[in-house]
């Protein structure tokens, strides 16, 4: 049985909630976590349409980018929006998990995969909202426990390179040992040295997932004192950030990089301001409102900004700085990374029953 607890653990994984922003309330909003989950509906906004559409799917469980609940509500009212589809959830046994800037700024996620599909390549962040820094977990394994403590912590966060996960090393040697009297020895007897094949199992692992990886590894590890080592490492740290900056593939003008966003987005009311014959080839975007962050795209020297939810005054000012901008829509921006969350969650849960489906 797969439970709701069992799905957040996942978007965990992709999204851990310690990257939302102070007081964005992100992770489940309404619902049960021991709940049993059979369908799943995955949607940018906890709109009306929405709730209404996954009460008609008998949907246990909504993931939605946008919160429904902002602030504590002081009372729960026919006839207060909000209140009702709080309602709505709560009388059909709906579930309500929310992602939002934790999955705006994690690798992988709402931006990158923006980026992806506008065919914007390496790229970097568009701000630094905090660096991770990266440590090698090394631990001395017997050798039938070896895979089980590798897979555990490869789970909760650990061996994870570029675009693989449960990387990691291992090599046999030698471990000796005493039991004293209190021990619980998994192998050996109190008072005598006992020698036995242990491996050396080494992996990666970025600061934030650092404790969860530790827990992992000691709930599996069989001994009841666990040898490890935990190393600092001078790898560059992982940036989480709103936005990204990066390159096309080739350049373009302006006026045909906005006729591939609005076909790529299916975006109905484009706004686009500079000159159409602008040669394009160094790309900054934010998913949904980052009108914020135009100078941070400046200063990238981006050609070009695509974003949504432009004011006027910032357009004025960005004309001012040099840089042209696509404003392409809050909600055209953030569908591609929620429709990504569809095919993630499906590949995760490969063989289960579960049905998970976008709903727009």
């Amino acid at each position: 049985m797969i439970t709701v607890a069992d799905i957040i653990d996942e978007l965990e994984n992709i999204a851990p909630s310690e990257l939302a922003d102070d007081r964005d309330p992100v992770g489940l909003q309404v619902g049960d976590t021991s709940a049993e989950v059979r369908r799943v509906c995955v949607a940018v906004d906890a709109s009306n349409s929405v709730v209404n559409a996954a009460v008609q799917r008998e949907a246990d469980l909504v993931i939605a980018h946008h919160p429904l609940i902002y602030r504590p509500l002081s009372s729960i009212t026919v006839g207060d929006p909000v209140s009702e589809r709080v309602m709505k959830l709560v009388r059909a046994a709906i579930a309500f998990f929310v992602m939002h800037t934790n999955f705006d700024t994690a690798p992988g996620g709402m931006n990158d995969v923006l980026a992806a599909k506008l065919g914007v390549i390496d790229t970097v962040p568009l701000t630094n909202r905090r660096e991770d820094k990266f440590y090698k977990i090394v631990v001395f394994v017997p050798e039938e426990a070896v895979e089980q403590v590798r897979d555990a912590m490869a789970e909760a966060g650990a061996g994870r390179i570029g675009q693989y996960t449960h990387c990691s090393f291992r090599t046999l040697g030698t471990g000796s040992f005493v039991p004293l009297p209190a021990a619980q020895p998994y192998i050996g007897t109190h008072g005598e040295l006992e020698e036995v094949e242990e491996y050396r199992l080494e992996m990666i692992c970025a600061g934030s997932w650092l404790d969860q990886v530790i827990a992992e590894m000691l709930d599996k590890h069989p001994y009841d004192e666990v040898a490890y080592d935990i190393y600092e490492l001078a790898n560059e740290p992982i940036i989480y950030g709103y936005g990204r900056v990066g390159t096309l593939d080739k350049e373009s003008s302006l006026g045909e990089f906005a006729e591939l966003v609005i076909r790529t987005l299916d975006v109905r009311f484009p706004r686009i301001y500079g000159d159409p014959e602008k040669t394009v080839r160094r790309v900054a975007l934010c998913s949904g409102g980052g009108a914020s962050h135009i100078r941070e795209a400046v200063q990238l020297e981006a050609d070009v900004y695509v974003t949504g939810d432009l004011k006027h005054h910032q357009i004025e000012n960005a004309m001012d700085l040099g840089i042209s901008l696509i404003d392409a829509g809050h909600f055209e921006t953030e569908k591609p990374g929620m429709v990504s969350l569809v095919d993630r969650l499906r590949k995760a849960f490969l063989g289960s029953d579960i049905e998970i489906e976008y709903i727009e």
